[in-house]
């Protein structure tokens, strides 16, 4: 076995380390122990919650962690689920699996994840999704990883790049691992919502030859998810009149439909010639198809504003409301999305007498998005009207059969792909020098590289453009597939009748008409099919960062104190580049055929460069033996997101009342914040800790955003339009303080692991409901707790969780409203009984309160949707060797 020259500071962690999470049994004197320990694992709840505590107190900063034992008896499928059990994380559920995290009221794309301490590329599968530097943990399944640690205070010798905090994913090394070991997990998902049961496999082998010089593993994982979520969406709220009165736009039932196949394989490779010199290469891949699709019924009052009939109010917004010759349509959208992940990295660690070298290399990518889409439209072909009643539970019924396909008439077709690419390449050195200078101990210097691209690509498909059918009767294929298939009942467009979220909506619009997929995408993609493709300039973009980082650290140590102090300097090459074209063919280039070509049209960049200096200081006082007073101070910064420094304009529907656009601005600067944290800790038992934070941010410069009026072509009918466009802009600053509690303790074969956030998180603009976004700060919510309960033996475990976060703002709809997620709490069930010494058997529950996701437009009086995503199960069992 390998020996390590052990700092002081080290060895103390590691004996506590041990000590937590194991019994040895020693064959020689002490002297020989560190090469010679027999190491007798012991598994569960309360030996993983003894390794989170150390993991806690014997570090330098503020950091929490949770262990793969942890993540292993939790029903947590990704690891954001897991992550979201550490104290001051939320995540977001929009499709009933966590996706996205916040830390501290820091939104998703203020913080960093990293893996072995290196970036990993993402994509987004979703079309309404921007790119930015939010993490989406989908692609990442839990059993991947080790240890979860999220560093919320600063230290010099970690990537910057975010104000909540600092997500590190480490994970299994081969050689600290017995040979041919072999994990094995068989599992079936039952989802409530979609009725349908799917495999969750993985498996996990490690081996090394005998002297312990080389090492290998891999871990495969597949899940399969049956995705469906129902419910209730209102897609944006007309301006205020000149009675401040808003309307809702398209109140619809929708139902979403997804199949997720997440292929996810990870290796490992570590070589260690010597007791001072090791080598690993770790290779990642993960892959997530996730087609798609939405049907939806929508009743359109923006567009009947003068007709509305029988209108209630709520203060100023309308709540109900009667149309007897009304606007509405049933929509199908059928999407083909994917998400790819890849990560190569080379580590090197080099341990000499005198110096400590690390150096890391390596290359990341992803690509992503929807590759193609059809959106079909139908419209009654009889005079129709409407009623709608948002309070209480929402009703929405119709005049038109919304079963009946005969009274639905094709009224426009369209589609496109929306792809995004994402890539790093990353070099890195790190020396480490002991010291005796004063209270200093250990000097640590490093280097960082990084050449990051990330792009978006956009293209529309017209099936009425030219030369797309060489029927005379028809100008285009539209008209041609319109002619032959003129209503909903023929072709086979529609398969039967289903229900929408009955006990979420009322009203006969919860019974629909089903659409048949294979049948539109065969009226759409099939051999018979023709449509023009055209470059959507006004999408195209492609941002390039180099980013260059010098740091120095140095650690210190006394007889009840510890701690480093640091700077890390980062200078930042941004380059931003899109199209600059006329707007005689409508912002459209067709690519495959004579059709919109703009009379100008130039890719065009724009350069600028700005460094931040980011000092970093984090003691820790021994109060007691058993008790840690911490501090710790920095500064912070978190780039704009991708999508906001593309200097581009990307419009919705131009065929509304009141149609808008989002806008880039590559002047965006970075969020810097200045923070410091107090806390207290008081280790009162191996397994049992109580603990207190106090967290402060002064942040220099909140997002916030700008409306301008511009003229729009509106293809379909012919006409210029003005849209109301949206563009982030730099703001003012603002504060966000807070309290964190956490305390776990064990009683007997019983437990409780709990924690509770507040956090107060303010913006110095001025609040102006009339400008979005104005004087809110997004992702945070003034109140998360967590609370775990358990009971254990050496046969069987079982554990209940409840996870709970107050009402949080998240930003601009596409429609640009503001978008706030009323509060949600989810309760999960997790059990397992150890059959064998090899063989354990696992029953888990999520939400179990079928927890609704509701989302409303800055009041609760302007509901945005109401999702359910049901109740899900898992059984299964894991084989250990």
């Amino acid at each position: 076995m390998r020996s390590f020259n052990f700092r002081k500071q080290l060895l103390a962690t590691s004996i506590v380390s041990i000590l937590g999470s194991g019994v040895h049994a020693y064959a020689e004197d002490a002297a020989n122990t560190a090469q010679d320990a027999e190491v007798i694992e012991i598994t569960g709840i309360r030996s993983s919650l003894k390794q989170n505590i150390n993991t806690k107190r014997y570090a330098d900063t503020i950091v929490d962690a949770i262990t793969s034992e942890d993540i292993g008896k939790f029903p947590d499928k990704n690891v954001a689920e897991s992550l979201s059990r550490i104290t001051g994380v939320g995540i977001s559920r929009e499709f009933g699996e966590g996706e996205k995290i916040t830390i501290r009221g820091s939104g998703p794309t203020k913080n960093r994840t990293l893996l072995n301490g290196q970036n990993v590329a993402t994509a987004d599968w979703f079309i309404l999704d921007q790119p930015s530097r939010g993490f989406n943990f989908t692609l990442l399944p839990s059993q991947l990883v080790k240890s979860l640690e999220v560093y919320k205070a600063p230290e010099a010798d970690i990537d910057e790049g975010s104000i909540g905090g600092t997500v590190i994913m480490n994970t299994h090394k081969p050689l600290d691992l017995d040979a041919n070991t072999i994990k094995i997990g068989i599992e079936a998902l039952y989802s409530e919502s979609s009725e349908e049961t799917d495999p969750l496999l993985d498996a996990f082998y490690s081996w090394k030859n005998e002297d312990e010089t080389f090492g290998a593993l891999i871990s495969v994982v597949k899940q399969d998810r049956t995705v469906q979520r129902e419910g209730l969406e209102v897609l944006g709220w007309t301006p205020a009149d000149e009675a401040g009165i808003k309307a809702p736009k398209d109140i619809g039932a929708p139902i979403f439909r997804q199949d997720r196949e997440r292929e996810t394989i990870f290796a490992s490779f570590q070589y260690a010639p010597s007791d001072e010199l090791d080598f690993s290469l770790n290779i990642l891949t993960s892959e997530l198809e996730s087609d798609n699709q939405n049907i939806n019924l929508l009743v359109r009052p923006q567009n009947d504003l003068s007709e509305l009939e029988d209108v209630v109010l709520s203060g100023t917004n309308v709540q109900a409301a009667s149309v007897m010759d009304g606007s509405y349509e049933w929509d199908f959208i059928n999407r083909e999305s994917r998400t790819e992940t890849n990560s190569y990295d080379l580590e090197m660690n080099y341990q000499a007498d005198n110096y400590f070298l690390h150096a890391q290399v390596g290359y990341t990518d992803a690509e992503g998005g929807t590759y193609n889409e059809t959106s079909w439209s139908f419209v009654p072909n009889i005079t129709a009207g409407y009623d709608f009643d948002l309070t209480g539970k929402p009703t929405v019924n119709i005049d038109a059969d919304p079963t009946d396909g005969s009274v639905w008439s094709q009224n426009w077709t369209w589609g496109g792909n929306k792809p995004t690419e994402d890539e790093e390449l990353y070099a890195q050195v790190d020396l480490e020098i002991p010291v005796e200078f004063g209270a200093f101990s250990e000097i640590k210097v490093g280097l960082k590289y990084r050449d990051h691209d990330r792009s978006q690509e956009r293209q529309a498909y017209s099936w009425h453009g030219p030369e797309t059918t060489d029927n005379p009767d028809y100008p285009n294929y539209m008209a041609e597939a319109f002619g032959n298939c003129p209503t909903l009942d023929t072709c086979d467009q529609s398969s039967g009748v289903h229900k929408v979220a009955s006990d979420v909506v009322g009203g006969n619009i919860v019974n629909q008409l089903d659409g048949n997929k294979s049948a539109f995408w065969h009226l759409g993609f099939g051999d018979q099919a023709d449509y023009a493709i055209s470059d959507n300039l006004g999408e195209i973009w492609a941002i390039n960062e180099t980013i260059t980082a010098a740091y120095v650290k140095g650690s210190f140590s006394g007889d009840n104190f510890r701690g480093n102090v640091g700077v890390r300097v980062v200078d930042t090459e941004q380059t931003s580049e899109s199209y600059n074209f006329s707007s005689d063919s409508w912002g459209f280039h067709t690519v495959d055929r004579e059709w919109l070509t703009p009379s100008y049209m130039e890719w065009v960049s724009e350069e600028r460069t700005y460094t931040e200096v980011l000092p970093s200081l984090n003691v820790a006082f021994d109060l007691t033996d058993d008790q840690i007073l911490r501090f710790a101070a920095g500064r912070v910064m978190a780039r704009a997101n991708f999508s906001d420094l593309a200097p581009t304009v990307s419009v919705g529907a131009l065929n509304v009342e009141y149609p808008t656009a989002t806008a880039g601005n590559p002047s965006l600067d970075p969020e810097i914040a200045n923070q410091f944290d107090v806390a207290w800790e008081w280790y009162f038992n191996d397994a049992s800790l109580l603990s207190l934070t106090y967290f402060y941010k002064d942040v220099k410069s909140y997002r916030t955003s700008g409306v301008t009026v511009q003229e729009f072509y509106n293809e379909q009918d012919d006409e210029w339009v003005d849209v109301a466009v949206t563009q982030p802009k730099n703001g003012l600053g603002g504060s966000t303080d807070g309290i964190e509690i956490g305390y776990q303790q064990g009683f007997g074969n019983f437990g409780i692991a709990s924690n509770y956030t507040y956090t107060n998180a303010e913006n110095d603009q001025e609040r102006d409901e009339s400008i979005a976004g104005s004087g809110l700060v997004e992702g945070a919510s003034e109140h998360m707790y967590n609370a775990t309960v358990y009971y254990e033996t050496e046969t069987y475990g079982a554990s209940l969780m409840y996870n709970y976060r107050s009402e949080w703002y998240k930003g601009l709809h596409f429609s640009g409203d503001e978008v706030w997620n009323d509060s949600f709490g989810q309760i999960d069930f997790s059990a397992n009984y150890q059959v064998t010494e090899n063989i354990r058997v696992i029953f888990e529950a999520m939400n179990l309160n079928d927890e609704q996701i509701v989302e409303y437009n800055t009041s609760k009086d302007r509901v945005m949707s109401i999702y359910e995503n049901g109740r899900r199960y898992v059984a299964g069992v894991h084989l250990t060797f």
